[in-house]
């Protein structure tokens, strides 16, 4: 067997092994959540309605950059959205800043945070306001990852933040794959692989809701399944196959990332 169709064989058995553990234990999650502090669930709700306004801003900027010239109606949409999430913001930082739930309490960054959130949801209208879409859409990069640390460096565990590293390293693959072609993707796969089994691992985004948690875990094995396609096309060296793949799974990681949030 050649090294290529080796590499691809154990990333399917591994995938498939990690994907019938975990998936059974995010349904699990779904029907019987862990329990939630009453401060913390109040802190998420307000944030994910905060990010909701702030990825629909950035929707739209990113549609401004790919046209390479502002539309003003668009424009005006978007800084709708942006207005309405640092409001929303604004409104948290007060209600928070000086009285965190109890899982922030040992952060001492914590203000600092929320500080730098506010201020990367400013850059965002600046750009955008100058016609520089593109340095806004990078600013929502920014800020996106600015949510996914106040998490992840208090421990906390979200699947929209395991998603979002998967979506990133998505976008890396991609590039990789025009630039190196199908080696370069090789050295990329098993990263790959591992934070999707960290998305499959993480709590249903929406334990409350039973038909969207469904949804989710839905979409979350498109992506699974589809990753497991691409490592096949790379064992049989089909760089056509893998490439179709490959920008494909962009497009479904992104709809799962929609149900988390």
């Amino acid at each position: 067997m050649k090294t290529s169709s080796r590499l691809a064989a154990r990333f399917i058995v591994a995938g498939a092994i990690g994907f019938s553990l975990l998936l059974p234990t995010a349904a699990r999650a779904a029907e019987t959540p862990a329990a939630v502090r009453p401060a913390l669930k109040e802190l998420d709700s307000d944030v994910t309605q905060c990010r909701r306004e702030m990825r629909a801003y950035c929707a739209i900027a990113q549609e401004l950059m790919a046209a390479k010239e502002l539309a003003p109606k668009k424009q005006e949409t978007a800084m709708k959205h942006l207005k309405e999430a640092q409001s929303q913001w604004a409104a948290i930082r007060a209600k928070y800043q000086g009285n965190p739930p109890l899982e922030y309490a040992r952060d001492g960054r914590f203000k600092v945070r929320l500080v730098e959130i506010a201020e990367a949801m400013e850059d965002m209208a600046a750009h955008l306001e100058a016609g520089r879409a593109k340095r806004s859409f990078q600013a929502c990069g920014f800020a996106c990852g600015l949510f996914v640390s106040l998490h992840e460096e208090n421990g906390l565990t979200y699947s929209l933040d395991k998603l979002f590293h998967l979506r990133k390293s998505l976008k890396a693959a991609v590039a990789v794959n025009k630039n190196v072609g199908l080696d370069g993707i090789k050295s990329v796969l098993p990263d790959l692989m591992m934070q999707r089994n960290r998305a499959l691992m993480a709590p249903c985004p929406c334990p409350d809701d039973a038909q969207r948690c469904q949804e989710y875990q839905a979409a979350l094995k498109v992506v699974s399944s589809r990753l497991d396609d691409l490592a096949v096309a790379m064992g049989r060296n089909d760089a056509e196959t893998a490439t179709r793949i490959l920008d494909g799974l962009l497009e479904s990681c992104n709809k799962a990332y929609g149900l988390a949030l």
